[in-house]
């Protein structure tokens, strides 16, 4: 077995056509999601296969490329951005109706946003999509899928894509301007709506606030994984985006109009 490089180190392995990660109380609701998607023709998902009784799951392999350093000149290129656009907006459609026909007593590990549309995702990012020859193809980590509205994960995956992210923050491509230009790409591509653009700046505010106030409860709990994000400065640095959205919010939605 081959260990995989990610947010939990040590703890997830490439076996032959399988990923072998530890699984948690939403696996099996998860597990029932990835049947449901694949059900629905999407091919972009990893196939459960089994739950283990030593708290491992195993799913199939996302064969492809992950790198989340949009500074590399294929992940941060409008071709890969236009297919990462286009491959969520697929997911988003074949999302739809499990929550209606799954039957069963649903656990998240995130809580259920109001209205229950669709499962977003959850964490949309660079890191956690499958690439071949500069396109996205595959989604892989699906454990903090939830119940909620399409925008609340289409506003976290624009402000991973884009990034809508202080230039000054280590790691970040490129400047306003070109993050805008990014921005109005991903949710034209995405078929964003007119209400869904307006409201996006706040509700990219509101996701990270979640995210931040998730963090702090996880690694006060004694999550060792959150505990060293919060460690890192990660938590910080989300906060310091939503000063660097609001300061930019009307540039923002003037480009995506």
């Amino acid at each position: 077995m081959k260990l995989l490089e990610g947010g939990r180190t040590g703890q997830i392995w490439h076996n032959g056509d399988t990923v072998v990660r530890p699984s948690g109380a939403w696996t099996p609701t998860v597990h029932r999601f990835l049947r449901h998607l694949k059900r629905r023709g999407f091919r972009g998902a990893p196939d459960p296969i089994e739950i283990s009784g030593e708290g491992q799951e195993v799913v199939s392999y996302v064969a492809g490329r992950v790198c989340e350093d949009l500074g590399d000149p294929s992940v941060g290129s409008e071709r890969m951005l236009i297919s990462a656009a286009r491959l969520l907006s697929d997911f988003h459609s074949a999302s739809e109706g499990f929550l209606e026909g799954d039957g069963e007593v649903q656990t998240w590990m995130l809580p259920p946003r109001e209205p229950r549309e669709i499962i977003c995702h959850g964490d949309y990012a660079p890191y956690n999509v499958a690439t071949v020859n500069d396109e996205a193809v595959g989604i892989i980590d699906f454990d903090t899928a939830h119940p909620a509205p399409r925008l609340w994960d289409l506003a976290y995956a624009v402000y991973r894509w884009a990034p809508l992210s202080d230039p000054a923050n280590p790691g970040v491509a490129f400047g306003l301007d070109e993050q805008l230009r990014r921005a109005k790409i991903f949710c034209t591509t995405y078929g964003a709506n007119a209400e869904e653009r307006r409201d996006l700046p706040e509700t990219i505010c509101s996701r990270l606030r979640a995210l931040v106030d998730f963090m702090l409860a996880s690694a006060a709990a004694g999550d060792e994984t959150f505990a060293e994000d919060v460690d890192a400065g990660d938590a910080r640095l989300y906060l310091g985006d939503i000063g660097y959205l609001g300061r930019h919010r009307d540039r923002l939605l003037d480009a995506l109009r």
